[in-house]
């Protein structure tokens, strides 16, 4: 039997990338995602209305993610990272004394600069947890890290541990609406003069 040579030996069709999805990696998806999320809700992020917004086609996506609830995943573990893991990282890299970093949290809100679109993400996500189980576990596990984080800050400030928590959750509760109370009848001096009851030492 002839064995098969270079030359007639069956070769195997190498599966190739389309451009469009060369172009693209799977983070690029998400973030597309987050920001639909903001703007149509969760029942808006849809394979074929983010491959619009990316000026690529459908098929695109599968290169990198399984199936839309892969994405869902994706993007919850995104905005935690986000909204949450890196505020604490910046915060605790400048090594600043815990009442500094105290201030600047609450500050971001109003100083960042992509703070009104991450509003409007954290309150995307807040609605759709309403009706999904996963996001709502994602959501219930931030607002916990988040105020055992301002709980650290005010003990390292000299806040009496018993009281920490509870002071924690009027801070976290101003901070959720303090973006709202920026209008005619309320001036920086009224903002700063909240932020400094919440967080001065007692």
């Amino acid at each position: 039997m002839e064995k098969p040579t270079r030359m007639n030996r069956p070769t195997r069709r190498k599966r190739t990338r389309a451009p469009d999805a060369a172009r693209l990696d799977a983070l690029a998806w998400v973030h597309c995602a987050l920001e639909v999320l903001a703007v149509r809700g969760i029942d808006g992020v849809r394979v074929e209305v983010l491959a619009k917004h990316l000026k690529v086609t459908k098929g695109s996506f599968y290169w990198h993610h399984q199936d839309r609830s892969a994405l869902l995943d994706a993007m919850l573990q995104e905005w935690r990272r986000r909204a949450t893991l890196g505020i604490i990282e910046r915060l605790e890299s400048t090594h600043e004394p815990a009442s500094k970093r105290l201030a600047r949290l609450l500050r971001l809100q109003f100083d960042a600069r992509h703070a009104e679109a991450g509003a409007e993400i954290e309150l995307s996500v807040r609605l759709w947890a309403r009706h999904d189980p996963k996001a709502q576990r994602v959501l219930e596990e931030i607002d916990e890290l988040r105020l055992r984080y301002i709980s650290k800050l005010l003990e390292e400030s000299g806040s009496p541990a018993e009281a920490a928590r509870a002071r924690a959750v009027l801070i976290y509760c101003y901070m959720r609406v303090s973006r709202s109370l920026t209008g005619p009848g309320v001036d920086q001096s009224t903002i700063q003069l909240c932020e400094r009851l919440l967080t001065e030492a007692r």
